[in-house]
């Protein structure tokens, strides 16, 4: 996914960053991008299989160990 520098600037300015030279965007955009890429890589898992680890146990919440 590509992200122009202008982009890159709002969206520093709007989180309260402060400026970055052209060059230091350089060096974050690949970060920023593998970053977004693996995003979208955990938004296409499907899931829809895989049981919800937070569903209750059977004992969870007795007095079992008291």
């Amino acid at each position: 996914m590509a992200i122009s520098d202008a982009t890159l600037k709002r969206m520093i300015a709007e989180y309260g960053g402060f400026e970055l030279s052209d060059a230091e965007l350089e060096l974050v955009r690949p970060e920023l991008e593998s970053y977004l890429t693996e995003l979208q890589n955990l938004r296409d898992l499907d899931l829809s299989s895989v049981a919800s680890a937070r569903l209750l146990r059977a004992g969870e919440g007795s007095n079992e160990d008291a």
